[in-house]
């Protein structure tokens, strides 16, 4: 059985007649029935019943016929894979994301991302305070969200801001207090911070008390610690807007700490054509707000 056997059934079954086929695939008639009688033999029954003028496909011919057509299907996206990888496509794209990144931000890229690259695989890696290290130890292609580039190694730029107030649950001792609160205020009760994904990385930002600490590796969980009670943290701003806006969570200070948003990759890597389409998104949109 062969392939150029299945497309040449495709073809008869498509065009209504053996003539037909062979006119389309530019072959004399008896090539055609030939591969047809070849196929027929070899899969041990009639596919067409040829009692009448126009050949008539069998019930087991249209069974064979659906799976021909999966079969088909197949091969095309297998004929296109290999030109796109021939062209230089990433078969795979790795994109370490920050905690802080707006996913919205992230979706609409990925939905013009499979409009041009439907056949490469993408895979999201989830990270706090370390996008740099994921890139640096070839865990990750791009990364998006809070860089830091203390080896020099990293192509980055910025793209936008994020404000992170300090808040508290209404319940709270600190919530009393609200924009007025002090460090040495802060030092007394619990902060409930982000800690570095790779442990490499071994960092943690603006802890106040390291004695009164609450380490967790996501915004979720920190959100649920805050509204708890268990302690006060930075938030984005994004993410705690309602709950200000309900009164459940109380801002602690004036002016909200800023996170800066950044995009990056190894500075001695080079790109491919699906690399530098996730690039050139985000940078056309850089300093813009983030939301």
């Amino acid at each position: 059985m062969t392939l150029d056997q299945l497309q040449v059934l495709q073809t008869i079954v498509r065009t209504g007649s053996f003539r037909a086929a062979s006119q389309e695939l530019h072959r004399a008639q008896s090539a055609v029935s030939y591969a047809i009688r070849s196929l027929e033999d070899e899969v041990g029954f009639s596919i067409f019943n040829r009692a009448k003028y126009r050949p008539e496909i069998t019930p087991q011919g249209r069974a064979f016929l659906k799976k021909t057509e999966d079969l088909i299907f197949q091969y095309s996206e297998l004929q296109e894979t290999a030109e796109l990888l021939k062209r230089g496509h990433e078969p795979l794209i790795r994109i370490a994301v920050s905690t802080l990144w707006p996913l919205p931000k992230l979706t609409a890229m990925l939905k013009e991302f499979y409009k041009v690259f439907p056949h490469t695989e993408i895979k999201i890696v989830n990270d706090v305070l370390s996008l740099d290290e994921q890139i640096i130890e070839d865990r990750a292609d791009i990364g998006i969200g809070s860089i830091f580039n203390d080896k020099g190694l990293l192509r980055a730029q910025e793209l936008f801001t994020i404000p992170m107030p300090a808040v508290c649950s209404a319940k709270h001792p600190l919530a009393k207090l609200k924009n007025k609160a002090t460090d040495e205020d802060f030092a007394k009760y619990h902060q409930i911070i982000l800690s570095s994904t790779l442990q490499s990385a071994n960092r943690s930002g603006g802890i106040v008390n390291p004695h009164h600490v609450i380490s967790v590796q996501d915004y979720l969980t920190k959100k649920a610690f805050i509204e708890a009670g268990l302690g006060w943290g930075l938030m984005p701003e994004h993410l705690v807007k309602e709950e200000i806006k309900q009164k459940t969570l109380v801002t602690l200070s004036q002016k909200p700490y800023v996170a800066h948003m950044h995009l990056a990759r190894h500075s001695a890597k080079e790109s491919g054509p699906c690399g530098n389409f996730i690039w050139n998104y985000f940078s056309r949109g850089q300093k813009t707000a983030g939301k």
